[in-house]
């Protein structure tokens, strides 16, 4: 069996590691590893909720500098109201361009993968998907599925963790 090395253990970010959610106890307790693993999930929900509500305006950048793809000048998404959500070669043009904006943005990742789901009510007019991800997590990877709704009234994203685990 795989043991976890003590130098490689699992942390969480840079930003989750500043914030004191007990600023007068002079010590820190060290989590273990299961509870660093749902904190590692939850700050990874919560930094993809931000990440599909961020929305770039730079649409053509100049050929001069290819690398404005990976920066930050195209962090998020692009103006969500000009996607078209009824059209299905749109939606995997959307799907694509979800997935490619993930795998740039969200280094934790190993792998991601984006699905759309039918919507139950025909009248509802929200894009619902899925991405499928594995995250690098020691000593095995660990497998998290989040839910996601786009409102198409207000462009908004809301993400929802439904499984983890093997």
């Amino acid at each position: 069996m795989a043991r976890v090395d003590k130098k490689k253990k699992l942390r969480p970010s840079v930003l989750d590691r500043l914030f004191d959610d007990d600023p007068y106890n002079q010590s820190e307790r060290d989590p273990g590893h299961h509870q660093l693993l749902k904190q590692l999930r939850s700050s990874i929900r919560r930094d993809l909720e931000h990440l599909l509500n961020s929305r770039f305006y730079l649409s053509d950048p100049p050929d001069d500098y290819p690398e404005i793809d990976r920066s930050l000048f195209n962090y998020g998404l692009p103006d969500l109201a000009t996607v078209n959500i009824v059209d299905l070669d749109k939606r995997n043009e959307f799907a694509r361009k979800l997935e490619q904006t993930l795998k740039i943005f969200e280094p934790r990742f190993k792998s991601v993968k984006v699905f759309f789901l039918d919507n139950s009510d025909s009248i509802d007019r929200t894009l619902r998907f899925r991405i499928d991800a594995t995250i690098y997590a020691d000593p095995l990877p660990e497998v998290v599925i989040y839910d996601s709704i786009l409102e198409s009234a207000t462009s908004s994203v809301s993400v929802k963790e439904i499984s983890h685990g093997r």
